[in-house]
């Protein structure tokens, strides 16, 4: 009797992780085609329904499978999607997340810096922006973004009028 259970067990385990895998599978298709939609026409505007679509689509492959390796590719990806379509809030939590779970990601710098300028450009909360600059700075002083971020905090909330006399004043 014993055997009989642990051989429906483990059939239920395999049936799991074949139905995991095609689904997995499926969604990485349908965001391999939602991508080839909506960056197909490099001229045109970004369809925005689309493009939220996309952000959805990551968003769910992400719920479903955080160990995969596409995981925090995907979550940047929709990230940086939801910062192009000035979707704020959405953007800085997901790079914040992938900083969370993702520690080893190749992209975790760009991470804390698009938060930053979030922050400063799309936000204008200069206090926040500038923290996130300062934290770049330590952890990634020879960031090929680093003198970005430099320039960023000496700059920030100036005018367009204060920035011209400025660099006019040191020419």
């Amino acid at each position: 009797m014993n055997k009989i259970k642990l051989l429906l067990f483990f059939m239920a385990v395999l049936l799991v992780s074949c139905g995991s895998q095609q689904e997995k599978k499926q969604m990485r298709q349908t965001i391999s085609n939602l991508e080839t939609s909506l960056f197909s026409d490099t001229l045109g505007p970004v369809d925005r329904l689309k493009a939220q679509e996309m952000i959805q689509a990551y968003d769910d492959f992400v719920k479903l499978f955080p160990e995969d390796s596409l995981a925090p590719e995907y979550l940047y990806k929709g990230s940086e999607l939801a910062m192009n379509l000035q979707m704020s809030g959405r953007a800085i939590e997901g790079f914040q997340e992938i900083l969370n779970n993702y520690p080893d990601f190749d992209k975790i710098a760009l991470c804390v810096f698009l938060q930053a300028f979030i922050y400063e450009n799309h936000m204008q909360q200069y206090d926040e922006a500038k923290a996130l600059y300062r934290s770049f700075l330590e952890k990634y002083p020879s960031h090929e973004l680093a003198e970005d971020a430099l320039v960023s905090m000496q700059n920030m909330g100036k005018s367009l009028e204060d920035l011209i006399k400025s660099w006019e004043e040191s020419e």
